[in-house]
């Protein structure tokens, strides 16, 4: 039993980015420069097509690592402002 109040039933923060050891790390969202870093620090190549944010990337989040891989990554901008659709009655 824990001695500094805590309980074993309390939450544990992590970060799902980052993934388990040896595998890919889900990179959507990021840059392209954030989502590179993150691929070199693996071991991995990236290639990347598009500018903006990363909105795909093959192979997926958490598949297993593997030397000298290349990570296709694909990038969107995003919209600055959402689109507004609904019609007023």
């Amino acid at each position: 039993m824990p001695t500094n109040g805590a309980r074993a039933s309390d939450a544990v923060v992590s970060l799902v980015a980052d993934g388990p050891p040896g595998t890919v790390p889900d990179l959507r969202g990021m840059s392209a420069r954030e989502a590179v870093r993150a691929l070199v620090k693996r071991g991995m190549n990236a290639r990347v097509s598009g500018d903006g944010f990363v909105v795909s990337q093959m192979p997926a989040a958490g598949a297993p690592l593997e030397s000298d891989a290349v990570c296709r990554l694909v990038l969107e901008r995003w919209p600055s402002r959402p689109v507004v659709t609904a019609s007023r009655p």
